[in-house]
């Protein structure tokens, strides 16, 4: 009975371990010169974008909007963006079991949530 016990245990006490963030190198792999389908935590909308290979990013929320930016990943993973008149935000790229990423702040809050990626400008943005 002891044994069962702990053996349950250690399953939850697994499945509890988030999956570690992206290293610099894997999440540029990921990002650079391709198109993502995702949803924006934040805003509440979904949207599709295309992160160009010279750190411009073209972004378009399920209302139409466009929005024009830049990105980057630095030294430790983080991935950042910067919009015009909007303060560059960075997070960590974490993988989820179910083959999304998603963007997570240093305090655990979920951003954006990839849901697709497609090689190269998907969307002709």
């Amino acid at each position: 009975m002891k044994r069962l016990i702990l053996s349950c245990l250690l399953a939850i006490s697994a499945s509890a371990i988030a999956a570690a963030p992206l290293s610099a190198d894997q999440a540029r792999a990921l990002i650079a010169g391709n198109s993502a389908a995702g949803f924006a935590d934040a805003l509440g909308k979904n949207y599709t974008a295309y992160y160009s290979p010279e750190g411009k990013l073209t972004q378009v929320l399920e209302n139409g909007k466009r929005r024009q930016g830049t990105w980057k990943i630095v030294d430790n993973g983080n991935f950042c963006t910067q919009f015009p008149s909007e303060p560059e935000r960075c997070t960590k790229v974490v993988p989820s079991e179910n083959g999304e990423y998603q963007r997570v702040k240093d305090d655990g809050m979920v951003t954006n949530t990839w849901k697709k990626f497609t090689k190269g400008n998907a969307y002709k943005y």
